[in-house]
């Protein structure tokens, strides 16, 4: 399920193409195929839950994430905003896992957490510096004194950031269980710390009479520079323990790297000498 770089192409008028609008249910069913048998991101995860943890995932889409922590015997609550992505979720159930639809800017809990998980640049779909400060503080809330806040973001790396009126095009070839292919492109532009992902999926299934489709969306993600998600965490009443740079968790090193990976606690103030 590997990302293949095309070209990075300049401003230019493509032919006339029809892609019909994306529907978050389109977009669920594509979602599962490409992350079928995703587990790059586990070790981060697996190795800072306890069986003993309370776990809330904001974002928690397909419950992919919520099934593998649940092997810890820690009790899991995923929540999503998606009732389709809620829906798959759900078709496979755990003992030890419970599925809410709730709005991770707008959390209603009574009780508090030892781990809250947004993984997979979930808090970049946020979008802005309001919406994301407003989950902070709401995370703030609900985490115990002595809880984790465990984040995977991206950051603009130098060839996002020297992009400028250009694109970057990516594609990739999964199959589905029919024998059929989704072929998933990507264009990627930025401006001004904001992400631009056009998404577009090429559906074409192998069974006979099944119609071809093409489909598109488009999102927009917050691409701060690792330093103002750092001053954002401390600002919110967050202290950064540990951070890495991508699946391998090796040192971060900002120009070079897209993926933080973040461990964070409560911000405590030092005692008075």
């Amino acid at each position: 399920m590997k990302l293949m770089a095309a070209d990075i192409l300049d401003t230019y008028k493509e032919p006339d193409e029809i892609f019909l609008p994306l529907t978050s249910e389109r977009y669920c069913q594509f979602y599962d195929v490409e992350m079928a048998g995703f587990r790059d991101d586990l070790t981060f995860y697996l190795e800072r839950v306890r069986a003993s943890d309370a776990v809330l995932e904001l974002g928690c889409g397909n419950g992919r994430l919520c099934r593998e922590m649940a092997e810890t015997g820690a009790e899991i609550t995923g929540i999503d905003l998606s009732l389709p992505m809620l829906r798959l979720a759900r078709a496979q159930p755990r003992p030890n896992i419970s599925y809410l639809g709730m709005d991770m800017t707008a959390l209603a809990f009574r009780r508090q957490f030892d781990t809250v998980i947004i993984a997979y640049h979930t808090l970049n779909l946020l979008g802005t510096k309001k919406s994301i400060q407003k989950c902070l503080e709401q995370i703030k809330t609900i985490l115990k004194h002595d809880g984790r806040l465990l984040l995977q973001l991206f950051i603009p790396d130098q060839t996002i950031l020297t992009l400028g009126t250009k694109k970057r095009f990516q594609f990739q070839i999964l199959e589905l269980p029919d024998g059929g292919k989704l072929i998933k492109e990507i264009r990627r532009g930025y401006d001004n710390e904001e992400l631009i992902l056009e998404e577009r999926y090429r559906l074409r299934p192998r069974q006979p009479g099944a119609a071809n489709e093409d489909l598109s969306h488009t999102l927009r993600l917050a691409a701060f520079p690792a330093e103002k998600w750092q001053t954002l965490l401390h600002d919110g009443g967050f202290s950064i323990q540990q951070q890495f740079s991508g699946y391998t968790l090796a040192p971060f090193i900002p120009g070079r790297d897209s993926c933080l990976f973040i461990e964070a606690g409560l911000y405590r103030s030092p005692l008075p000498p």
